[in-house]
């Protein structure tokens, strides 16, 4: 008897907690979304040249063996550069025709600025900050409902939020990351000085 009296009053006590966090007569609380990254002590460079690179230059910040060891398939042209000037650049790598899902890595220096690619992320599930190399990042894996068919991963290339930064978009968030390491380096080479 004594424990049927334990069990009973656990069950009042775990009924009457679980009524605590909801409001008694408001409306239910909505979930909080993801939060932008805030600045961090990560490594930056003066990004805001990097829209006026040219499309080849981009290419060349991942070379196409990089990209097909990536990718774990050969790919089926050379990597096709792309330039809206003064937004973005991007380079496409692709292992079949057509941007069909887990087949092509995209990689682009996006004017938007880190703010703004951390939102186009955060409206990915699981979205998460990560460090790539000493820079600030938040990334998501690929998702089938709804359908996002890649993983996407952007990276804070300067200590403006606003200035421009490193859009990733691969098959896997361990590919992007993978292509940001190899990136990272290359491009902080091509960015102008910082300013004094």
């Amino acid at each position: 008897m004594p424990l049927a009296r334990i069990t009973a009053l656990l069950i009042i006590a775990a009924a009457l907690a679980g009524c605590a966090g909801q409001p008694a007569n408001g409306p239910t609380p909505t979930p909080t979304p993801t939060p932008t990254p805030t600045p961090s002590d990560g490594l930056t460079m003066n990004s805001t040249g990097l829209p006026s690179l040219s499309a080849a230059e981009v290419c060349q910040l991942l070379m196409p063996d990089e990209a097909e060891r990536l990718l774990g398939h050969p790919l089926n042209q050379a990597p096709v550069g792309t330039s809206v000037s003064g937004d973005h650049v991007t380079c496409l790598y692709q292992v079949q025709a057509g941007n069909m899902i887990g087949d092509y890595l995209r990689a682009e220096i996006n004017k938007s600025g880190f703010d703004g690619l951390a939102a186009q992320v955060n409206l990915h599930r699981g979205a998460h900050t990560l460090d790539v190399g000493g820079y600030q990042a938040i990334g998501a894996e690929a998702q089938i409902d709804p359908i996002d068919s890649e993983a996407v991963l952007a990276v804070k290339l300067a200590r403006d939020n606003a200035d421009p930064a490193l859009w990733i978009e691969a098959p896997t968030s361990a590919i992007a990351n993978a292509a940001a390491q190899l990136i990272l380096p290359r491009l902080a080479a091509k960015a102008p000085p910082e300013p004094s």
